[in-house]
């Protein structure tokens, strides 16, 4: 199967790698993005996932550790947002490409080296997030993986979602009740994100119960 590979390239220093790749590999290496896909009962397709992921690899930024670490003030505490079984979120601003317009604010995941995800887990969410366009889905805008002397950096890089979660405004007696309308607009909008995942996209991805 496939997974991502680094070219070396020796103009770099040693944190610095280029975009991943992907490259053959044995079938006991099967990518993590195949393997959930396929077990999540996924329709028939010419192509994977890795194979779409190849077309568009190049839609995505490849962020250096420093500048992320910029972006989130050396990842202070203060703009910390989530935590999960990945890693912690962070709240931070990056630079438009080319360097002209606004700050954009973003959402910076970054993989925590004791957790129980790893490499693998951070692929798949790079290789599936990384092809998938809607509206009502989180964008990928791009990622960071560094191989350095300080050890192994994987991160992340989402269009940040202010508000809260819904989880929040659902259960949360700090926010005022949603008007039935306001959820209705909700489930509707969560409703075409699924209808995309499941019938639109190239691989189709089938939620379980």
């Amino acid at each position: 199967m496939k997974c991502f590979h680094y070219f070396k390239d020796r103009t770099k220093t040693r944190e610095q790698r280029s975009a991943p790749i992907l490259k053959n590999q044995s079938k006991s290496d099967i990518s993590e993005t195949e393997r959930v896909t396929k077990s999540s009962c996924s329709a028939p397709s010419t192509r994977s996932i890795p194979e779409l992921y190849e077309e568009k690899a190049q839609n995505l930024r490849v962020f250096t550790f420093s500048e992320l670490r910029q972006a989130t003030n050396g990842f202070s505490r203060l703009l910390k947002i989530g935590e999960g079984g990945f890693g912690s979120v962070y709240k931070g601003t990056i630079k438009p490409v080319a360097g002209k317009g606004d700050p954009i604010v973003v959402a910076i995941k970054k993989l925590n080296k004791d957790g129980f995800q790893g490499h693998k887990q951070w692929l798949a969410e790079v290789q599936f997030l990384g092809v998938v366009e809607h509206p009502n889905l989180v964008k990928l805008i791009g990622y960071c993986a560094v191989d350095g002397e300080r050890g192994i950096q994987r991160l992340l890089v989402y269009e940040f979602v202010p508000n809260k979660s819904l989880e929040d405004h659902l259960f949360n007696k700090a926010y005022p009740a949603l008007p039935w309308q306001r959820r209705l607009q909700i489930v509707l909008g969560a409703a075409q994100g699924l209808a995309y995942l499941h019938e639109e996209l190239e691989v189709q991805v089938w939620t379980l119960p």
